[in-house]
């Protein structure tokens, strides 16, 4: 017997349920805001499980009843209009109508791979091999990030869960549709045709995408054809994916086994209100609290950092390292990470690599396991002296200012390192925000920028674009000189209750000129929003944040790729060197630890009106540097275990514990506890497959800002020299190798003395720091 499932289709059930709850989603009730509107529906492909099994059942995806004539949304982008539609589209059109373009697109996918088995090869150009998916991607990637705006920033009401889910299937929709070309065959075998082929014509631009794509379908071992090979790489995938999901499992189900409340503000009351809304058991009053730390790296590193009480610390600390290992029996995540490594490995061999590094690595910046293992050792070498004489110093403030009794412990190095970095420059960051707030600050930051690399922003939000929410802002960014248009900058600054995802940095779209439609960037904001009693104001942490992303906005701006996929190193492709993709946000975000930017993106202070000197900019740089020296080198030790445990040609050679427990006691000065197994739940070695060997890459990107500072402290003219980054780098986006572009900048390979001396200043320089300081003691 055959029979088929059905459901009702996505938009029918949608409206029908809302309707019933919240008196109309499409048309709201007069005393229903559209941001307290309830949703309870699941925005998901599929079909229901029958009740009874009784034979065969052929399943088929609900197919939205979208099209361009009755959806907006999706009217907007098939006619090329000049902005999205963000808010006169409802929800349902946006989800639904990014469903039905996927779907689309994965149709025309299939029937040009039957048109590609049959053309001839002397007949295969780029303009009938590529460009016909290439153009609908256009839109279908256009449809997919302004939706993920819509959700991240205003979307209605709905349980978390639920959101998640919406949001994955999505995701993983979009994914599979675009990687599916990859994988076929007559695809590979015309772009493999096209690129070895110099008759074609091709531009630099298509010529490095086919390249891009080639990289990609040999790194992930698309281009193995026959069966045997094929069933090997399939089995190693299985058990990997199926490892992977029992860890992240184990992780996740511990999440909340442990919380660590905290009822008196005066223990946290370091913490700035972007860590007491992360930390607030009801977000409505994080001021007034209860706060609360729970098991997951979003609340258990600041509360570490701002909780004064050492008992609750040491507690919170210990079941955090704990956290899914051999104290919790169904839990376990130690079988797992064997079988991780033992089926990566098995992955990588068969792909033709000696280990799970190298596999990881070829396609990077770094290029080897033994870059890194030489840029690891390098810091080595010259960070952890400087942490072994810093240990008497924290020490001895902790006892002096009787926070602890006993020697330090692991649990208490993120609250006295910052706390003893305050002191030590004088330094109060809570009265520091008053010289940054948020859009005083973002104004000069982008002047600074625009001054450096010749660019100039223009606020056009009062040009009538819709925005998602009031709150954001439009700027059209474009070259001083040549008057040059890069593309329009989406800024949504502030937290809210129904915002989600922190900041973060997307492509809408990049230029297209034959559609006569320019790039948009869209950046959204995490901002602590401003009250009726002020502005919002910028913690030093959110600054930092905010160059990072805005960093990334520019990065994408300059970038001169017609193609997303080339247009800077994305993550967590195999063929992309994205261990240098962070290499400019993080050059701005530096500005914090530079004195004179620092004290030039600042504001006169909101209450005694006085300006941020830079005197006192010295002070907070030096801080902020001094505080994160803990951080920087527990980040090293990860990267070296990372780098160390994939490696290995032969897992069976150590024990992960065995490996975790030497390089522990390598590194760090105090006992490691009988019940740490942190790697049981260190989710980026462990969880994300491509990300294995890759943890360097925050000290690579690292490396490589600080490096370019110093080559603008030595050539002492920023407009030069950021018109060369500019124009070297930036506007190549991923056009070239991470590598070949900082040759051209640098003329030479990255140096690591610069992150050397930033975070382990030579010693005459630091015999010279501290006699400014004891002379301004005194």
């Amino acid at each position: 017997m055959f029979r088929s499932t059905s459901r009702i289709p996505i938009g029918k059930l949608l409206s029908r349920r809302i309707h019933h709850q919240t008196n109309g989603l499409i048309i709201p009730s007069k005393n229903v805001l559209p941001r307290q509107q309830k949703r309870q529906i699941l925005f998901k492909m599929g079909n229901e499980t029958p009740a009874r099994v009784v034979g065969y059942y052929v399943v088929f995806p609900v197919i939205p009843e979208e099209t361009v004539e009755n959806n907006c949304f999706m009217y907007n982008i098939a006619k090329s209009e000049d902005w999205p539609k963000l808010a006169t589209a409802e929800p349902r059109e946006m989800y639904e109508g990014t469903v039905r373009m996927l779907m689309d697109y994965g149709a025309t996918v299939m029937e040009h791979m039957e048109h590609l088995a049959t053309l001839p090869a002397e007949d295969r150009k780029f303009e009938n091999v590529v460009d016909p998916l290439l153009t609908e991607e256009y839109e279908v990637n256009f449809a997919f990030q302004t939706l993920v705006l819509k959700m991240l920033t205003d979307w209605p009401d709905c349980n978390r869960k639920l959101f998640d889910a919406d949001l994955h299937h999505i995701k993983i929709m979009c994914a599979r549709d675009q990687m599916e070309k990859l994988t076929n065959k007559d695809f590979q075998d015309a772009i493999k045709q096209l690129y070895e082929s110099k008759e074609n014509g091709l531009s630099e631009w298509q010529s490095r995408l086919l390249e891009w794509y080639l990289l990609e379908i040999k790194a992930s071992g698309l281009d193995k054809h026959d069966d045997k090979t094929r069933k090997v790489l399939g089995s190693w995938s299985k058990f990997i994916d199926e490892y992977r999901s029992k860890y992240i499992t184990g992780v996740m189900s511990t999440n909340d086994q442990q919380t660590f409340v905290v009822n008196d503000k005066k223990i946290i009351k370091d913490a700035p209100p972007h860590v007491l809304q992360k930390l607030a058991v009801d977000e409505q009053s994080w001021e007034s609290g209860p706060w609360r730390g729970r098991m997951t790296p979003h609340t258990i590193y600041p509360f570490m950092q701002y909780c004064g009480d050492r008992q609750l610390r040491a507690t919170a600390w210990e079941k955090w390292t704990s956290k899914a290992g051999f104290d919790h029996d169904f839990y376990n995540n130690s079988i797992n990470i064997e079988e991780l490594r033992h089926n990566n490995e098995g992955l990588a061999k068969t792909l033709g690599y000696a280990s799970v590094a190298e596999h990881r690595l070829a396609n990077k910046m770094a290029a080897s396991p033994d870059t890194v293992r030489g840029f690891i050792n390098a810091l080595t070498r010259r960070i952890r002296p400087v942490v072994i004489d810093r240990m008497e110093s924290w020490s001895a403030w902790a006892s002096r200012c009787e926070l602890i009794t006993g020697e330090l412990q692991a649990y208490d190095m993120p609250y006295v390192c910052r706390k003893e970095a305050e002191h030590h420059y004088d330094v109060n960051p809570l009265d520091l925000m008053n010289h940054f707030p948020f859009w005083p600050t973002f104004q000069n930051i982008i002047g600074v920028v625009g001054h450096i690399f010749n660019l100039e922003f223009k606020d056009i939000t009062d040009k009538g674009y819709e925005k998602a929410h009031a709150d954001a802002r439009i700027y059209s960014v474009g070259d001083k000189f040549s008057g040059q248009h890069y593309g329009r900058l989406y800024i949504d600054p502030y937290d809210r209750q129904n915002k989600r995802g922190g900041w973060n940095v997307m492509l809408a779209r990049p230029e297209s000129k034959e559609r006569g439609l320019d790039k948009i960037v869209y950046f959204i904001g995490s901002a602590v929003a401003p009250t009726a009693n002020g502005p919002s104001l910028l913690h030093h942490q959110q600054l930092q944040q905010l160059l990072f992303h805005f960093g990334r906005s520019v990065q994408l701006l300059l970038s001169q790729s017609p193609y997303r996929d080339i247009a800077i190193p994305w993550s967590p492709f195999y063929a992309s060197d994205w261990d240098a993709a962070d290499m400019f946000p993080t050059f701005l975000q530096m500005f914090v630890t530079k004195p004179n930017l620092l004290a030039t993106i600042s504001s006169p202070h909101i209450i005694t009106n006085q300006p941020l000197t830079e005197e006192h900019a010295n002070s907070v740089a030096l801080t902020i540097s001094r505080a994160s020296l803990w951080e920087t080198y527990r980040t090293l030790f990860w990267s070296d275990f990372d780098l160390s445990i994939y490696e290995m040609e032969d897992r069976k050679q150590k024990f992960w514990l065995d490996m975790y427990k030497q390089m522990y006691e390598e590194y760090f000065p105090f006992k490691r506890n009988k019940n740490d197994y942190q790697p049981c739940s260190f989710t980026p070695i462990f969880a994300l497959q491509p990300h294995m060997s890759m943890y360097y890459r925050k000290l690579w990107a690292e490396m490589l800002a600080l490096d370019i500072h110093e080559t603008f402290d030595e050539e002492d003219n920023e407009v030069q020299t950021g018109e060369r980054l500019k124009t070297t780098v930036l506007n190549r986006g991923s056009g070239d190798v991470a590598k070949e572009l900082f040759k051209r900048f640098q003329g030479r390979n990255p140096s690591v003395g610069a992150i050397c001396d930033h975070y382990a200043p030579p010693l005459t320089l630091q015999e010279g720091m501290e006699m400014s300081e004891n002379e301004r003691r005194r």
